[in-house]
């Protein structure tokens, strides 16, 4: 009875879920027409990148063209920089990085609060998505898919890391340190996460590559992914910029206050630091990837709570996650590029 005293507001937001999950009404099946088969779930093939079309936009002179040539070719230096760092690595000739300045303190939240604050992100998204498409209905305002998407993304965002402030701040009296928000040796901690990206580079393409292979020798069909159809898709100027500030630095910044600065801190309380790496890595993956993305995510998801480990700083972290974003939407635009 007194679980149920003291959490009574949650399990009610618990019961309005599943209620609405449960008797909500079901998705209408469209049997009049097959479903549309979206540009990220198809391959290169499908989408008529080949090599001579890529060749000749490299040759066209285009401005895009040239910026893409210089990306590939950092892209390669770091690659390729990424396997000797691993050589000298493993050869025990160089330290990658020092446990200096490492987090020690356990946090005040534990890991029942990160099932409130889910549960409060939840039950918010669900709450505001009606009201607001109720607004809107009333005041006869559309607003694109591509639009209402990452509104709703953003929105989910800002709730999260509201109450991952409130808990922490109001609730437990911590200070920001305690979410790594921390900004001494800044520079220092930005060029700790670019060296542990291109250091980790080479396995997080080797994993895919792997992962790509083995699910295409068992038939497995990757899902469409809502974002890359956005980026892919969208055509307002405006519109595409928003998204790729959002995809490539707000997202992974508010990411990094909950995976984290928020939940790894949780686990790693309860569980130490090796589990905590792996088992939030693994969480990070489940909620960011298909199938041929999650060994990859996992592993950068691990890299991200162990530098933060060491450091004690989100910006590290940070750093490494803006990075690998601003990268696969690079990626993303080149594809825009070559079959537009």
């Amino acid at each position: 009875m007194n679980f149920i005293r003291r959490e009574f507001i949650y399990i009610w937001m618990v019961i309005f879920i599943l209620g609405v999950n449960l008797l909500g009404p079901a998705h209408p099946h469209k049997k009049d027409a097959p479903d549309k088969k979206t540009i990220s779930s198809m391959t290169f093939k499908d989408m008529g990148i080949t090599e001579a079309k890529v060749k000749s936009f490299f040759e066209s002179g285009r401005p895009s063209a040239l910026f893409f040539k210089y990306g590939f070719f950092i892209g390669f230096f770091m690659l390729m920089l990424g396997i000797a760092m691993n050589l000298l690595f493993f050869l025990g000739k160089k330290e990658i990085m020092s446990g200096a300045n490492a987090q020690k303190r356990p946090v005040s939240w534990d890991m029942s609060d990160i099932v409130r604050v889910v549960i409060i992100t939840v039950f918010s998204g669900y709450v505001l998505s009606a009201a607001g498409g109720a607004v809107l209905k009333s005041l006869h305002f559309n607003i694109d898919t591509n639009l209402k998407l990452m509104l709703a993304t953003l929105l989910i965002d800002i709730i999260a890391g509201a109450a991952i402030i409130y808990l922490a701040l109001f609730k437990y009296r911590e200070n920001l340190s305690s979410l790594g928000i921390v900004f001494s040796n800044f520079y220092k901690n930005v060029i700790s996460g670019i060296t542990a990206y291109i250091f980790i580079l080479p396995l997080l393409i080797a994993s895919l590559i792997i992962s790509i292979l083995f699910l295409e020798a068992i038939g497995y069909k990757a899902p469409s992914q809502p974002v890359f159809d956005v980026l892919l898709e969208e055509k307002r100027g405006s519109a595409i910029l928003f998204f790729t500030i959002f995809v490539s630095v707000a997202g992974p910044i508010m990411e990094e206050l909950f995976f984290r600065g928020f939940l790894y801190s949780a686990i790693r309380k309860r569980f130490g630091v090796f589990t905590g790496v792996l088992l939030s890595g693994a969480l990070f993956s489940s909620l960011h990837a298909n199938l041929a993305g999650f060994l990859p995510i996992m592993i950068l998801g691990a890299l991200m709570a162990f530098i933060y480990e060491v450091t004690g700083s989100l910006v590290a972290s940070a750093s490494v996650h803006i990075l690998h974003n601003s990268i696969i939407v690079g990626f993303i635009f080149f594809i825009k590029e070559i079959i537009r």
